[in-house]
């Protein structure tokens, strides 16, 4: 038992004293690598005329840190999507930020409290969040096919919306329908475009209309019977078949 106390004794002084060698060895560490000081760039210099101190700038430290990283020299040849094809998906994609635009506008209406139909404000930020959506993926092949590297600025210019009140849900939904028309003529344009000659971008318009086509026809489609729905509701129900269409979205 004397034994086992006196090795725990020994124990305690060798770790005890480890740990001072331990903390004077990191304050002097700790010192080695202080940050210098420095005069912030300045020096005092003593004017003989009146005897006051001048602060003047140090030439030593007065000097800027500057560095440039040059674009490296790359072929080019495969960045071929360019003139009216290019300028054509430039302008798709500030049609699809228009048309999430008009529909934030169309559900911001219809969630106010005096009009208070909640159905159809889910349904137009849902409709905004997809059109946002398709302009950003139409970005996002500009970039692949090595076109945003210069002139992004003017890519997307912010839309004013015109029209931001509806006499009720059946005049925003024709409305929605005619936007989603317009986005359509547009998408089809664009196709038109592009497969044409002299440029016959293959890829893209198998992008285009395997994607977005696709999605915008069967959008209308739905529009459509939406709209019909609800006028048919409102025949013979008045307002209060809004409301339950508006339960119903």
């Amino acid at each position: 038992m004397v034994k086992l106390i006196a090795s725990l004794l020994v124990l305690a002084v060798v770790a005890q004293q480890a740990y001072g060698d331990f903390k004077s060895l990191s304050k002097k560490d700790s010192k080695s690598f202080a940050p210098v000081q420095r005069n912030e760039g300045k020096k005092l210099k003593q004017n003989n005329d009146h005897g006051q101190d001048q602060i003047v700038k140090n030439d030593e430290y007065s000097g800027e840190c500057k560095g440039s990283l040059e674009v490296p020299e790359i072929p080019k040849g495969w960045m071929d999507l360019k003139d009216g094809c290019l300028n054509g998906m430039r302008h798709q994609i500030q049609e699809e930020i228009n048309a999430s635009y008009q529909y934030l506008a169309m559900a911001a209406y219809f969630a106010r409290d005096t009009v208070n139909r909640q159905g159809f404000a889910e349904n137009f930020f849902k409709a905004a969040k997809e059109e946002r959506e398709h302009g950003s993926k139409l970005v996002e092949y500009l970039s692949m096919r090595g076109q945003l590297t210069d002139s992004v600025s003017n890519l997307i210019t912010v839309p004013t919306v015109a029209k931001q009140e509806w006499k009720d849900g059946a005049a925003a939904l024709e409305d929605a329908l005619e936007l989603e028309t317009k986005v359509t003529r547009s998408i089809r344009k664009l196709i038109q475009t592009c497969e044409g000659k002299p440029y016959n971008h293959y890829h893209l318009v198998d992008y285009l209309t395997g994607v977005y086509l696709e999605e915008q026809l069967h959008g209308q489609r739905e529009l459509a019977g939406k709209l019909v729905t609800l006028k048919k509701m409102m025949s013979t129900h008045g307002e209060l078949g809004e409301f339950l269409f508006d339960k119903s979205l």
